[in-house]
């Protein structure tokens, strides 16, 4: 069963049945890609989530990148007693184009404790260039918002803290954890990172994660491509999806196993493995001035696709695919030369890898 089925067949028992698990993590979390926009304000709730799903299911799953299953799992979310009457508040929305950042986070409260989710990549273009920037930057300024909203809705509520994210909402929410204050850190009854990129330096020896490490639960599909990016923490857990390659990083693909956790596998496969050596070497062998020049260059041919959105990408190819061409032809020639150096090492570490993780397997 998937997530909304598991909302549908165990949504009977309210959270002071049943302590929030995972799966209720990994709800919250995909709930946070809804469009609240104009519905829910920066302020306490006034409206219960049984409430929006009855009166604004259409406004709030569009403009999201998997509009048909969130509707779904509205529709369930109205018939359980689970998620019906927790309240929706506190949503945060900032954009900025020009420090290329996106960032949204919302917060679910219920009777004895409170759920701050943060929003992951969406369907523009510009989310999933503020991921490829960790790839060069130390920070990026979705981390700091973050940080900032946690710390925050720490001092409007009281009681149980639960902090969680999927894709970069849980590099985000990571993120923030680790640096709150220690007054808001004891509060943190659990941290749910379900497949979000890693840091670009490793950070899981650093104090200020080791004051949380006990709390962080991280799970990943079985052949992960998002969640193994740059560096990560080895402790998750492997959980069963349905899809394949990218899909697998859809939530409604995820197994569930029961009424309390995912259905789980001893370890990720050998393609996961393998793009994981390949990416983490082809990243070390560049420095942060080529990284940059790499995503900016990348970014500066897909933007010559005229597409904003992911959507918008898709439909049309080849007449896009025209665009990026054009766009690339007015490119410098260090700027063409990156792109063509980048993408041959990237190949080389690739086979490299595979070889090598072919030869562990026979073995």
């Amino acid at each position: 069963m998937n997530i909304v089925q598991y909302v549908e067949k165990f949504g009977d028992k309210r959270f002071s049945e049943r302590p929030l698990n995972e799966v209720d993590s990994l709800v919250f979390s995909e709930l946070s890609y809804l469009n609240f926009t104009g519905i829910v304000r920066y302020a306490p709730p006034k409206f219960t989530l049984g409430e929006l799903a009855a009166q604004h299911t259409e406004k709030l799953v569009s403009n999201t990148l998997l509009p048909a299953g969130n509707e779904k799992l509205l529709s369930a979310i109205a018939e359980s007693d689970r998620f019906r009457d927790v309240s929706v508040g506190f949503f945060h929305e900032r954009n900025d184009e020009n420090r290329e950042y996106r960032f949204a986070a919302v917060s679910f409260l219920w009777e004895d404790g409170v759920y701050v989710a943060f929003r992951g990549t969406d369907i523009t273009l510009l989310g999933w260039k503020e991921d490829f920037n960790m790839a060069f930057r130390a920070s990026i300024p979705s981390q700091g918002l973050a940080l900032d909203y946690l710390n925050d809705i720490a001092q409007k509520t009281s009681g149980p803290l639960y902090a969680g994210g999927h894709s970069k909402g849980g590099n985000l929410v990571i993120y923030a954890a680790m640096h709150a204050p220690e007054e808001v850190q004891k509060r943190l009854s659990a941290v749910y990172n379900h497949d979000g990129p890693g840091f670009r330096e490793s950070i899981f020896e650093t104090p200020e994660y080791l004051q949380i490490a006990d709390r962080v639960q991280k799970t990943v599909p079985h052949d992960s491509l998002i969640g193994i990016l740059l560096f990560h923490s080895d402790d998750y857990k492997v959980v069963v999806s349905r899809s394949v390659l990218i899909g697998q990083h859809n939530p409604f693909a995820w197994e569930v196993n029961g009424e309390k956790g995912f259905a789980e596998l001893p370890d990720t496969t050998r393609n996961s493995k393998h793009t994981d050596a390949a990416l983490r070497d082809w990243i070390s062998a560049m420095s942060d001035g080529d990284r940059r020049l790499f995503v900016n260059t990348f970014f500066k041919i897909i933007e010559g696709s005229g597409a904003k959105t992911v959507p918008e990408f898709k439909k049309g190819f080849f007449r896009k695919l025209r665009g990026m061409k054009r766009t690339y032809k007015t490119l410098s020639e260090k700027e063409r030369e990156m792109i063509r150096s980048g993408g041959k090492k990237l190949l080389k570490i690739w086979f490299r890898s595979l070889r090598k993780h072919g030869k562990k397997a026979e073995e």
